[in-house]
């Protein structure tokens, strides 16, 4: 149980349609510590409370009758990126549902940005309650997610990112590998991007890369990374080793005039081959411009440069872009690697995607593999690449150019 003081100053929004669970939950909160709670009886009742006044959790049943809470999630986010909320709170779904819907809904909480989320069936035990609250507060950082500081901290990156960015100072990526699951050599890598700010330290990319998309930066970030890629490189290629590195792009940044041009000058002026340099498309946003898209992908693909397609199965147009542009390799989104061993749906949207890339002739990498088990399993299901924590972590340049030179 929490101690009164720490109960007492935290605010939990609790909407549940049924007035008798609802007052049963209430009190039950109430036993658990927690004073400051409040009731509502729909997704659209609590979209106004968190409106006026923010919450530190938010408990929702997920079947209701009037606005079910599955839409919440969605609501949230655009409230905050409305500006009329500070952040996403933690949301812990109670309900009667079969577990797959359960966890499907997790997921789509944290892919909207929850710092966590859990689900609870129903009935409800205290204990199952008290440790998914718990869960939920020991997500939130208190120091850096208080609205003020947190307004700071993106006023001082929206601020200093492009200065950052054209310049240099504070940025670089690090590298992660992509293995053969037979051989366990590394055969390509992915450039993820990081910045260290004199001030706030180390800024992920979480935090920086949305920024340059609303400050209209993409195309400066994708020159940043590319320089850092094409440097790092140049000294593999002095070693003879061959291994292309890929380099995030969003669509809109893959649309933007010249940027095929751009790269091919780069690449060409450092005296490397094009196929040591991979376009990833990544699916953050969604495809404005179907033609442009084409144009560009293609472009890239006729000058030698490789491509990849980031997140395969997260969009809802994976299907329809994979099969209409020259992609040369489909990465399995990692939500589908995290829980093909206990979701039957999870798995096969794996197998599936590996038998496709076999039919098409196309690289299939799996993402987010981070067991021995699921290494196991995709060997099993006929997958051969792959990356994630379980295999290594991002390396510094030097460091992977040690990892590749050891094979």
């Amino acid at each position: 149980m929490p101690k009164s003081d720490a109960g007492a100053s935290r605010r939990i929004l609790l909407v549940e349609d049924h007035p008798v669970e609802r007052a049963y939950l209430q009190n039950m909160l109430l036993a658990l510590g927690y004073r400051r709670v409040a009731g509502v009886g729909s997704s659209a009742e609590a979209i106004g409370a968190l409106a006026r006044q923010a919450y530190d959790v938010v408990i929702s049943d997920i079947v209701m009758g009037e606005g079910d809470g599955t839409r919440l999630p969605n609501e949230l986010r655009q409230l905050v990126d409305g500006g009329r909320l500070k952040s996403m709170p933690p949301i812990v779904w109670i309900s009667s549902l079969a577990d797959e819907l359960l966890q499907s809904h997790v997921r789509l909480a944290l892919q909207a940005g929850c710092p966590s989320s859990q689900a609870l069936a129903k009935p409800v035990t205290r204990t199952a309650m008290q440790h998914a609250i718990k869960a939920a507060l020991h997500s939130l950082d208190d120091d850096t997610a208080s609205p003020r500081r947190t307004a700071v901290r993106r006023e001082v990156i929206e601020a200093e990112l492009g200065r950052a960015l054209n310049s240099g100072d504070g940025m670089s990526v690090v590298l992660q590998p992509q293995v053969d699951l037979t051989t366990g050599r590394a055969v390509a890598a992915e450039a993820l991007s990081r910045w260290d700010h004199p001030t706030l330290g180390a800024i992920p990319a979480v935090d920086f890369v949305p920024a340059a998309h609303r400050l209209g930066l993409d195309r400066t970030l994708f020159n940043r990374v590319a320089d850092c890629v094409v440097e790092v490189l140049v000294t593999m290629h002095a070693e003879g080793i061959a291994v292309p590195i890929a380099i995030n792009a969003s669509a809109s940044t893959l649309c933007a005039p010249g940027l095929p041009d751009g790269l091919e000058q780069r690449v060409t002026q450092a005296g490397l081959p094009a196929r040591l340099v991979k376009v990833e498309l990544t699916e953050d946003e969604p495809v404005t411009d179907w033609l442009a898209l084409s144009s560009a992908l293609n472009l890239l693909r006729v000058r030698g440069f490789e491509l990849a397609m980031d997140d395969f199965g997260a969009g809802i147009a994976s299907m329809r872009l994979f099969s209409a542009m020259p992609f040369t390799e489909l990465k399995i989104d990692r939500d589908f690697i995290v829980h093909m061993h206990r979701e039957p749906a999870s798995r096969a949207v794996v197998a599936a995607a590996i038998e496709m890339g076999r039919a098409l002739g196309r690289r299939v990498v799996a993402e987010g593999v981070e067991q021995e088990r699921d290494i196991l399993l995709l060997r099993e299901l006929g997958c051969t690449l792959a990356q994630g924590y379980g295999i290594s972590m991002p390396l510094a340049p030097a460091d992977f150019i040690a990892f590749c030179r050891r094979q």
